[in-house]
């Protein structure tokens, strides 16, 4: 995509275009730039929605960019920034959702953009941006919602950013806090675990050195018992080792005896296989004489055989070369023939080629003049056709300019400018009208809502006495619950063969004595004690008698409901009976226990009791002639019946509270339904006075269109009448064009038919040179066909001869090898008879010998027996001694191995020993004589169990007690910091909250003033003011009252889209009077407003654009004509926006001059 540039040089900027063309999209980039976030208040769905997603004849892109350049040079902006004259706030975001933010081209966080604009009124979400829908989010903001402005204005946004960090680091602190209070609690428990466990690794140091000691004495007495064995093992070791030696001697001697034997048998061994190789020899020689005498017989028989072969092939030879022969002689004499006639066809060839190619010649000199008559031809013709052309063009344009002199002359008498006064009356008057039913609805509108607030504040205190009631009832029912499960858990739980054993016998086991009793007099604790395991009794009813069958292995307690008179008492003293109330008769439990007020009381009646008796205090104590019984806090029966005696108070309150709240809420219902009547009621109203506000603002805008058309025609005649007179004139010049391009395309038709002619001339020559052509060719092919043949035929012959010649040397060459090869075959067959002669003789010769031989092989096998059998037996003696040895050598070898095990078993005693780091020399002195190795052992073993007794043993207890002592001191002045820094952060939170409150207090009341000066201004009258929801100016929001003219409007809501836009314009001028922002930008605010109020809104504007650069988007024509600057955006191409801009001034200017 192209980039675009959009400069704002003067104070008031106007943007303007046709709905739809993207006018909006320079405040959504101002926005998104300084760092929103919403897709929604960017009026898209995802933050994607920013990057061009491409057109009809554009790609997408993969990121969106937007620079904002701010002017400097006045030092608005504080901070590291201030030194600079330009700052540039740059953002880009790519289709990954990534964001990245610049400022002045250096890297950024989202965080520091706010920080820049904090305090000035800029940002995403600030005053200085007002688009159609803030204004009604300005009206209808809560009082909350409201203070951020003022906020904003006073420049104290950075004060509670700089709050809420504060707090931030507070809450972090205080958490820090609590773990380094957790952090040292279990430290102490560390170091009193730690203590105890350097305490036993101390102990265990010591154990453990005395475990070595042990351990080193008792290895030492095991390397001395060692080294006893060692000694006697080396003894027996020798006596083994004479008798070794002995059976070496005899072994040696058999052994000489042996090789004296062998050395004999290697002696005939090797007579034996030299005679025994004669004689394979002779056999081998035989086998040479037999194979070579046959061999002489097969190769006569093979030659003669050959020779007869030969002699037919050299007869057969000698017919083919005879054939050879003649067929050459032929061949040479049809060669001598052949060539006249190939020397002949030559000389014609080359006679017609030189004709064909002058015919070639004449042909492409008439394709060369051809070729210049077409392109000539051609420029002729395309000019007579584009002067063809240019008549038809000249005469649509006549006959177009006759059409629209027709349709604008039939225009202008459709045109009456002075048609459309009366309809223009008639309007006025019907918004005249409307306008008088619109303010006899406000006051009906006014009067609803008024009822519509007192209903409200009647529903809202009826609501508030409700939920005390239901918390109420919440709060009984919490308690009534906590004490009956109590009540329950104390009446113990009935088991299922309990309540089956009450169910058979009819007893309602629900029913328990604490449920019936009633106690005077503040005796509960008294009743409880005496009563015991009675309290949870059933009861059985009247008329039944208790079951004698009672279940075993369960507790049970019944009580009969039959009432009988109590018995008159014996005394004059206060019984408990008679502070019971219950139609239970319980004398028999508690008819001899009397009621004492104090222990001095008690102490004077005790001495007077009788068998039977005894006393009760209120307090619980229970005292006989020779017992006392108290029942202390952790007894169960302890406030069984005050808890039994709340439990009915909470029920009784229960139904109370109960039917209060349903009188409360049925009243309330009935206010409900009041009040969505008159709202359903007010809704109407408000429907019936938006349509008839739409009916009017429809009105108006036919009355405006038609004033419109008015001005309109009266414009519309005097540009036809323009238009016409531009037509004629045109069509003037039209008719000289016409004549001259006629008089050109006559001379252009003329050249051509003279070129016509000659071209038939050249077309008639093509012919001729064509057939000349074509019949030369012809001859041509067929004098090479004839000369290719003959060529064909001479070097047929040539290759037949050559191959007959070559046929005729080769075998003639044949048959002189065969030749040769039958002499040699002859001579071979005459030689064969006299060698084989000789062969016979030689094997006769041979087969003498052999025999002679035999009989010395015999003789020579015999002795070689003989000794072979000497030999083994003195090997058998041999085996015998070394059988022995061996044995003597096994127990030789296992006395060593014994020997050298208590050796190194010593040694590995030695090697332990000198681990232990003792040396052995002083242990031996230091070890007592008598010391037993077993003795030593018990001991260790004793050792070993105490420490074992010692359980695990932490050895790093004691260092790591000392580094935990340190870290606790550490940490204690960690905590001391923290507490320090947490007094610092509480006292800049009050600095910060006591600023805060200044600054708005401040802004407050100068906001207030001037939107009491402002409101007027824009109204033409009224007043307006704000109002503090509450007391608290850091909590506190903010209400705006507003009275236009004529008016009295209690409800904003009330007000129109007109007055609503203008009470938030009022408002937003007087915060920038207090912190004017370096701009202002206003989408459209202008577009509820007629033209009266529209003035009165330009005036304002002209006013602060002293202060503030004002960026305005509108389709008024009023603000437009204040603009200094107009920037227009257009959509000429779908999808893709673009902008034009224009100086005002400078084209005032330029009108003038």
């Amino acid at each position: 995509m192209d980039p675009t540039k959009i400069i704002f040089p003067a104070s008031i900027t106007g943007i303007v275009g046709p709905n739809g063309c993207g006018k909006s999209n320079v405040i959504d980039a101002v926005r998104w730039v300084m760092g929103e976030s919403s897709a929604k208040n960017l009026r898209g769905e995802s933050m994607e929605d920013v990057i061009f997603s491409g057109s009809s004849s554009r790609k997408p892109v993969g990121q969106a960019s937007v620079e904002l350049i701010f002017d400097n040079s006045d030092g608005r902006v504080k901070g590291e920034y201030a030194k600079y004259n330009e700052i540039s706030v740059k953002r880009i975001s790519t289709r990954a959702g990534q964001s990245k933010y610049f400022l002045n081209n250096t890297r950024c966080r989202r965080r520091d953009i706010a920080d820049i604009f904090l305090g000035t009124g800029l940002g995403p979400r600030s005053y200085s941006i007002i688009e159609q829908g803030m204004v009604s989010r300005v009206i209808d903001a809560k009082p909350e919602e409201l203070r951020v402005y003022f906020e904003e204005a006073a420049g104290i946004s950075k004060y509670k950013e700089r709050r809420r960090e504060t707090e931030t680091r507070m809450r972090h602190t205080r958490e820090n806090l609590d773990r380094l209070t957790d952090l040292i609690e279990e430290i102490e428990k560390q170091l009193a675990r730690l203590d105890r466990q350097s305490k036993t690794a101390e102990k265990y140091k010591t154990l453990k050195q005395d475990q070595r000691r042990l351990e080193a004495e008792c290895l030492l007495l095991q390397k001395m018992a060692y080294d006893k064995d060692v000694e006697v093992q080396t003894r027996q070791l020798a006596g083994i080792e004479n008798t070794m030696q002995e059976r070496i001697a005899q072994y040696r001697a058999v052994e000489k005896l042996i090789e004296d034997c062998r050395q004999q048998l290697i002696a005939a061994t090797d007579h034996h296989n030299e005679i025994q190789g004669q004689y394979y020899q002779l056999g081998s020689d035989i086998s040479s004489k037999e194979q070579a005498i046959e061999h002489q017989r097969n190769l006569r028989q093979h030659n003669l055989q050959e020779l007869e072969n030969i002699q037919q092939s050299l007869q057969d030879a000698r017919q083919i070369l005879e054939s050879d022969q003649i067929k050459l002689d032929g061949l040479q004499k049809e060669i001598v023939q052949m060539s006249p006639r190939l020397e002949s066809c030559r000389e014609q060839l080359t006679t017609e080629e030189t004709r064909q190619q002058q015919l070639e010649s004449d042909m492409s000199a008439w394709q060369e003049q051809w070729e210049i008559f077409r392109r000539e031809f051609h420029r002729v013709h395309e000019s007579a056709q584009i002067e063809n052309r240019g008549i038809e063009h000249i005469e649509r344009q006549v006959q177009q300019a006759h059409k629209q002199s027709s349709r604008l002359q039939e225009e202008m008498q459709g045109l009456n400018p002075s048609g459309h006064e009366q309809e223009i009356l008639a309007l006025e008057q019907s918004i005249e009208a409307r306008t008088q039913e619109h303010a006899a609805m406000l006051e009906q509108l006014e009067s609803t809502s008024e009822e519509i607030l007192g209903l409200r504040h009647s529903i809202d205190e009826q609501s508030t006495q409700l939920d005390e009631r239901r918390n109420q009832v919440q709060t009984l029912r919490g308690r009534l619950s906590s004490l009956e499960a109590l009540q329950q858990h104390l009446l113990a739980e009935t088991s299922d063969e309990v309540k089956n054993w009450l169910e058979r016998n009819q007893i309602n086991s629900g029913k328990r004595l604490t449920g019936i009793l009633k106690v005077r007099n503040q005796l509960e604790q008294a009743v409880e004690v005496v009563l015991g395991p009675f309290l949870s009794a059933y009861c059985v009813e009247p008329g039944k008698a208790i079951p004698d069958n009672l279940i075993e292995g369960h507790s049970l307690a019944l009580v009969d409901r039959q009432k009988a008179a109590s018995p008159q008492a014996a005394r004059d003293w206060p019984r408990l009976l008679d502070s019971i109330e219950c139609d239970i008769d319980l004398s028999s439990l508690i008819a001899g226990i009397y009621v004492c007020q104090d222990l001095e009381e008690l102490a004077i009646r005790r001495i007077q009791l009788r068998q039977g008796e005894s006393l009760v205090t209120p307090q619980g104590l229970w005292v006989g002639s020779n017992w006392v019984l108290q029942l202390g806090e952790e007894d169960q029966r302890t406030g069984m019946l005050a808890r039994e005696q709340e439990i009915k108070q909470i029920r009784q309150q229960l139904d109370k509270i109960t039917q209060s709240a349903l009188q409360l809420k049925s009243q309330t219902d009935g206010d409900r339904q009041r009040l969505q009547f008159i709202e359903r009621q007010r809704d109407e109203d408000q429907r019936n006075l938006s349509q008839l506000h739409n009916q009017t603002s429809e009105i108006r805008n036919q009355l405006s269109q038609r004033r419109a058309k008015v001005e309109q025609a009266s414009n519309r005649y005097q540009q036809i009448e323009s238009e016409l007179k531009e037509l004629d004139e045109l069509q003037n010049k039209y008719s000289v064009e016409l004549q001259a391009n006629s008089s050109k395309r006559n001379e252009m038709l003329a050249q051509i038919e003279q070129m016509a002619e000659q071209e038939t001339s050249l077309k008639s020559r093509k012919q001729d040179l064509q057939q000349h052509l074509e019949q030369g060719r012809s001859r041509l092919r067929q004098i090479r066909d004839q000369f290719h043949q003959l060529q064909m035929q001479q070097q047929a012959q040539e290759s037949e001869r050559t191959a007959t010649q070559a046929n005729i040397e080769r075998i003639q060459q044949q048959n002189e090898q065969f030749s040769r090869r039958i002499a040699e075959l002859n001579q071979a067959v005459e030689n064969a008879d006299t060698p084989l002669e000789e062969l016979q003789s030689g094997l006769q010769t041979l087969l003498t010998s052999r025999n002679k031989n035999q009989q010395a092989l015999n003789q020579s096998q015999e002795k070689v027996t003989a000794l072979d059998t000497q030999q083994r037996q003195q090997e058998s003696q041999r085996n015998q001694l070394q059988q022995q040895s061996d044995e003597i050598r096994n127990q030789l070898e296992s006395k060593r191995m014994q020997c050298q095990e208590l050796k190194v078993r010593s040694k590995t005693i030695e090697e332990q020993l000198h681990n232990t780091g003792f040396e052995a020399d002083a242990l031996a002195e230091q070890l007592d004589s008598q010391a037993i190795l077993q003795s030593w052992q018990e001991q260790l073993a004793s050792i070993t169990q105490r420490i074992d007794r010692l359980g695990p043993i932490n050895l790093a207890a004691i260092d790591e007690y000392k580094e935990q002592s340190e870290r606790k001191q550490y940490l204690d002045a960690q905590n001391e910091d923290l507490m320090a820094a947490l007094a610092t952060l509480e006292s800049a939170i009050k600095k910060i909250d006591r600023e805060t409150r200044e600054r708005f207090k401040e802004t407050f009341d100068h906001v207030n003033t001037r939107i009491g000066e402002r409101f007027p201004k824009l109204f033409g009258g009224g007043e307006a003011h704000l109002e503090l929801t509450e007391d608290d100016l850091l909590n506190t929001g903010v209400i705006i009252m507003a009275r236009p003219p004529g008016k009295r409007v209690t409800n904003l809501q009330l007000l129109s889209g007109g007055e609503k836009a203008l009470t938030a314009v009022a408002l937003i001028f007087a915060i920038f009077e207090l912190n004017p922002s370096p701009f202002c930008m206003l989408d459209e605010v202008d577009a509820p407003l007629d033209d009266a109020n529209v003035g009165r809104f330009c005036s304002m504007v002209e006013e602060m654009s002293e202060q503030v650069q004002f960026i305005m988007i509108s389709h008024n024509k009023i603000t437009m004509e204040m603009a200094q600057t107009l920037n227009g955006v257009t959509m000429h191409e779908p999808g893709v926006s673009r902008l034009v801009s224009v100086d005002v001034g400078e084209a005032v200017e330029m009108t003038g001059s």
